[in-house]
């Protein structure tokens, strides 16, 4: 072991004072809205394996590397399709 303590330089936290009070307080306990969960259906269909990457490294691009990121991309070709086609 090392050379004893010496606990007579340590601050004191007494002489500290009293926190800020807060200006204004962000209700950070308060859970923000949802909105309703859309019921959710499965597609699936075969597409070449190069394909399928590529389509998985575009949808992480745009919708980040998370889960559901190629729905997100599926669903926002399919709005494009529609606002071009119909």
């Amino acid at each position: 072991m090392g050379p004893p303590l010496d606990i007579t330089k340590l601050r004191s936290k007494a002489n500290k004072g009293a926190p800020p009070a807060p200006e204004q307080t962000n209700d950070n306990l308060t859970k923000p809205p949802r909105a309703k969960p859309v019921a959710k259906a499965k597609i699936e269909f075969s597409v070449p394996r190069h394909l399928l990457d590529e389509f998985a490294q575009e949808a992480g691009k745009r919708f980040g590397f998370k889960k559901g990121s190629k729905s997100d991309l599926f669903i926002a070709m399919w709005d494009e399709y529609k606002k071009q086609n119909c």
